[in-house]
């Protein structure tokens, strides 16, 4: 008679460990998804660009990039940036490599057809007229 209330006292503590140890791991696994979402959350995506002009030939847009935020990833094709306000840019490539560079307000840079991203690294919202090829 004593094995018995025994098995069962074993039992029942067996499955209040099961319990206590299935909330646990649920309990990791939340903050693990909480914990991915903050990260996916502190990546801002900049909003897409004005469209100023389009046609057969050519599309010309303003964007503007605040601190913080970086633009998607996509092919673009040969552009012409017209940095209306000054600031500081991180451009990635999808090959992990990046580049940093500064643009004074008014000056004009010429970027190549290619994949890339441009993150504002700087402290004041960036204003830029990009004329592109099509």
């Amino acid at each position: 008679m004593k094995t018995v209330p025994h098995l069962f006292m074993s039992v029942l503590v067996a499955a209040v460990m099961l319990a206590f140890a299935d909330h646990a791991v649920m309990a990791q696994e939340k903050a693990k998804a909480e914990k991915a979402k903050t990260a996916s959350a502190q990546e801002k995506i900049a909003q897409p660009g004005n469209v100023l002009f389009e046609n057969e030939r050519m599309k010309v847009t303003e964007t503007r990039i605040k601190p913080g935020e970086k633009n998607e990833m996509k092919m673009r094709n040969d552009r012409v940036n017209v940095h209306i306000k000054a600031a500081k840019f991180r451009v990635h490539y999808p090959d992990g490599k990046t580049e940093d560079f500064d643009q004074k307000a008014g000056s004009v840079r010429f970027n190549k057809a290619g994949i890339s991203s441009t993150e504002n690294i700087g402290k004041t919202e960036s204003d830029t007229v990009i004329v592109q090829m099509k």
